[in-house]
């Protein structure tokens, strides 16, 4: 290609004689700004990752951005509102591959779950920027050759700018040197026209990577996107793992930071599949039950009330009434009166200190294997969790056929976190006989002392009882006036009986009621 400056006055014709020499400017690879605070945890956590270490070195050979990535992913699900460093100051692979790689990030449609779990929480948000991270460094040729064109062309990119910054700089002092001078100078001159081909040729070269790697980014953008997305995807997950096992096993389950209680649970936990499989409901039921305590209101000797909507002022919340103080928001009360939509407090039975312990029946038969014995055992660890709030005395009396049970009984602040872990992994994987559960009942409360006990049975199958042992049942029921409500995992198989039913004072069916429906509604009733 010809040079296209021959002589000095044509570049002192051209452009070139207005540029200014580039401003130093430090280049950062970062993409998004953090506070000390933010640092300062985002240290912490790295503590002793030796594994994530090992992956950002092995990936930074490749792509010296890589490592900040890594801060960058961490930030952005970590951050309230996430600040952005000027483009200006970025390097060229952060601009070109890690700024596109955090745009797709937040417009994947895992990323609002990621969020919500990640924002304040900083070991969810930890855990799940370094699975992202060893997912993207295992995919980086890939990433590399959707975003790039190829392995090498961001860095050879990168070196062609700083190549172009420093012939623009050669230019720019030359062009000086020749304003200083008093006369022409012969070889001064050669040598601007020399330096001003170097900067157009430096400047094409750039413009040619740079629409290369741009058109590769668009020709693979659907592909970049997907790889994306299913990155994401796997960090939701991760993050929704520690929720799940912090939220189900900690005796502080909203406070998910790094701190040796915290990472022993991850550790314990993740060793155990049936503890992870309880943890995905564990957790949520657990919440179901911190929240029906904050919507409940103690009045008077021990009466409970309750939210509920209606028209009876005389039980109106104050934040109600509080409309008719201006004209503008009474029109507003009297639609909301008129259609029962005023909030109001629901009266509910007394609550009496003593009232009776805790007794749940857990079907263990082969059939409950898997995610009906998970849900199962959430829902009874809930009932635990209760009765301590409580202080009654639990006892989960785990069965399956006849003559086949086991129980653990737990009095308030006599047990500890092991009790609770072995509880829940122990598993009989028998038959189903409801007779024995039931013996084992009324022997609690015969030498147990579980006064007007409150028995949870759930099963997934039927099973006939005899008729005298039913009437022998009556009799005892009648006599030690404990309850029993039935939850049926009848889901696959809707419509089935239940032999205790006239013992019963509820009856579910996961037929008929999604899983947290049933465990708001038996949390409601114990609250």
């Amino acid at each position: 290609m010809l040079k296209p400056y021959c002589t000095i006055d044509a570049v002192l014709n051209s452009p070139l004689v207005k540029i200014a020499a580039p401003a130093k400017v430090e280049t950062t690879d970062r993409v998004l700004c953090s506070t000390r605070l933010e640092d300062s945890i985002y240290t912490d956590l790295r503590a002793s990752d030796d594994g994530l270490d090992q992956i950002e070195q092995t990936a930074g050979k490749k792509l010296a951005s890589f490592p900040a990535l890594s801060k960058d992913v961490f930030q952005s699900f970590y951050s309230l509102l996430p600040r952005h460093n000027d483009e200006s100051t970025l390097s060229v692979t952060a601009r070109k591959f890690n700024a596109p790689i955090l745009e797709r990030i937040t417009q994947s449609e895992d990323f609002p779950t990621l969020k919500a779990v990640c924002e304040g929480r900083e070991l969810p948000a930890y855990e799940a920027a370094a699975e992202f991270i060893t997912q993207a460094a295992g995919e980086l040729e890939g990433l590399l050759s959707d975003l790039g064109g190829g392995k090498n062309e961001l860095n050879t990119l990168e070196k062609l700018e700083k190549a172009e910054a420093q012939a623009q700089k050669d230019l720019v002092n030359l062009l000086e040197q020749m304003q200083r001078c008093k006369e022409r100078d012969a070889q001064l001159e050669q040598s601007i026209v020399d330096a001003a081909n170097r900067v157009d040729s430096k400047h094409r070269q750039v413009a040619a990577v740079g629409k290369m790697i741009d058109t590769s980014a668009a020709q693979h953008k659907e592909d970049l996107t997907a790889l994306v997305s299913q990155v994401v995807s796997a960090a939701a997950e991760k993050a929704e793992e520690i929720q799940n096992i912090i939220g189900a096993w900690s005796d502080e389950p909203g406070k998910l930071e790094k701190n040796e209680v915290n990472t022993g649970l991850l550790d314990l936990v993740r060793k155990s599949q049936v503890l992870k499989d309880i943890s995905k409901y564990l957790g949520r039921f657990r919440e179901i039950f911190a929240q029906g305590k904050r919507n409940g209101y103690t009045y008077g000797r021990g009466e409970k009330y309750s939210l509920e909507l209606g028209n009876n002022l005389s039980r109106a919340l104050t934040s109600e009434l509080a409309m008719l103080a201006s004209p503008k928001t009474v029109p507003l009360f009297l639609r909301k009166y008129q259609r029962h939509q005023i909030k109001q407090y629901q009266r509910r039975e007394p609550i009496y200190k003593g009232m009776g312990d805790m007794i749940c029946c857990l079907d263990e038969s082969i059939s409950t294997a898997g995610d009906p014995a998970a849900w199962g055992k959430a829902v009874a660890l809930t009932l635990l969790e209760i009765a301590a709030d409580q202080h009654r005395s639990f006892a989960l009396v785990h069965f399956a056929g006849s003559g086949e049970f086991k129980t653990d009984l737990f009095r308030p602040g006599e047990y500890t976190m092991q009790d609770k872990l072995s509880a829940a992994e122990t598993f009989l994987n028998g038959g189903t006989n409801f007779q024995t559960p039931m013996e084992e009942a009324l022997r609690l409360m015969n030498e147990e002392g579980f006064e007007n006990a409150d028995i949870v049975f759930i099963t997934d199958g039927e099973c006939k009882l005899h008729q005298e042992y039913l009437e022998q049942l009556h009799q005892e029921q009648a006599a030690r006036r404990f309850t029993v409500t039935g939850v049926l995992l009848d889901k696959e198989e809707p419509g089935m009986d239940f032999s205790l039913k006239s013992f019963c004072q509820d009856i579910y069916h996961t037929s008929e009621l999604l899983g947290d429906d049933i465990v708001r509604s038996i949390v409601s009733k114990r609250v």
